[in-house]
């Protein structure tokens, strides 16, 4: 996690581009619960309101109000990076970086996708700014503190990095500027910002849920991020795509801030996209509904104790044949996804039944669940 200041929310929307307040509200998925992880039985879980807004003026959309990260954040959910596209990802990401010998590294966060681990027979020298960070080798050198302008005073590192490298954790940030404008402060001139972060809009296209919710307020498409980036002063130097519709890689460089950056009014297209979200979202849960009415006997199951299986139930997926979630994280097997009642299995459990049904819908990951988990146990599902 970076600094809390960059999670410090504000009373009033405000559009992360231009800083104005005029907002109209798109939909809302009443009482959703605020994690998107796994709890012991009985444990009390709460909910808020999911309301998604767009700004009338920039088309902005984002997630408001925001959720106390007390909350948000209690314990690691895991956030589905396991598995081969998850490791394939970050070796990809690892390569795009290339780092070379003798640059000062700093890397803000990093948890599943570390380049400390990846950098150990790399003579350059690694910072990490991570609050539940651990010291992985003697290059390394691990602040166990959130990052931010006060940090950077704090331990003289103004003007010190050739390279800010930060995987999956822009999406996050409350105050994105805010937090561009610290990377900005830490590097040299001509030093390099590179970053991933989800490809939200062919997500949101898609349909897939994980793309924006309580943790991912903000919806960061390809020209929100242009834009953010020329205005705290960073020239895109590459990008890269990762997987059809889950990663883009970036490659800033620091240069002059241009602050008069001209803003395409995108509320039209942002709306329709939004609008047509929730009626797919609602379409899809009506047509499993129906489907799962056929199937007398057989033992249902959701697959992933995360997010996918919390928004088919919060837009009304019928849980009175659902037996279960199956996820193959063994840290959340045998708890309950949160703001549930439905326990955790391990997919080993399908071995049991002969006709099992399994409910799949976890975007990008679908494919090599099938393959390596689902197909593998049990193959007349």
């Amino acid at each position: 996690m970076s600094n809390k200041n960059f999670f410090k929310d504000n009373k009033n929307l405000i559009c992360p581009l231009t800083f104005n307040k005029k907002f109209k509200k798109i939909f809302t998925i009443k009482k959703f619960p605020i994690y998107m992880g796994t709890v012991p039985k009985n444990f009390k879980t709460l909910s808020k309101d999911m309301n998604f807004f767009i700004n009338k003026i920039t088309g902005s959309v984002q997630i408001f109000p925001r959720v106390n990260l007390s909350g948000l954040y209690f314990k690691s959910h895991g956030s589905g990076k396991i598995g081969k596209t998850w490791e394939t990802h970050h070796d990809k990401f690892f390569n795009f970086i290339n780092l070379k010998a003798k640059r000062k590294i700093l890397e803000i966060g990093g948890g599943h996708n570390s380049i400390s681990v990846r950098s150990k027979k790399i003579l350059s020298k690694v910072t990490s700014f991570d609050i539940n960070g651990k010291r992985l080798n003697k290059g390394h050198i691990l602040y166990n503190e959130f990052f931010s302008n006060q940090t950077i005073k704090k331990y003289k590192l103004h003007n010190e990095f050739d390279v800010v490298v930060h995987s999956h954790l822009f999406e996050h940030i409350y105050q994105p500027q805010d937090f561009l404008n610290s990377i900005y402060n830490s590097l040299k001139d001509n030093g390099l910002h590179i970053f991933a972060v989800p490809n939200m809009e062919p997500m949101i296209k898609k349909g897939i849920a994980s793309a924006m919710n309580f943790e991912h307020p903000f919806f960061l498409n390809e020209y929100s991020i242009e834009i953010l980036l020329k205005k705290t002063g960073f020239k895109i130097l590459e990008k890269k795509y990762y997987g059809k519709h889950h990663s883009i890689f970036y490659k800033t460089i620091k240069q002059k801030k241009i602050n008069n950056q001209k803003i395409k009014n995108l509320y039209k297209k942002n709306l329709s996209l939004f609008k047509k979200l929730i009626d797919d979202w609602n379409l899809d849960v009506a047509k499993i509904n129906n489907q799962t009415k056929k199937f007398n006997d057989e033992m249902i199951f959701i697959f992933g104790a995360h997010i996918f299986s919390q928004n088919l139930i919060k837009n009304g997926l019928n849980l009175n044949n659902i037996c279960g979630i199956l996820d193959n994280d063994k840290n959340k097997q045998n708890e309950y996804l949160y703001g549930t009642r439905l326990k955790v299995f391990s997919p080993l459990i399908l071995k049991k039944f002969s006709h099992p049904v399994v409910i799949l819908r976890a975007g990008e990951y679908n494919s090599e669940i099938k393959k390596q988990i689902l197909k593998k146990i049990n193959a007349k599902k």
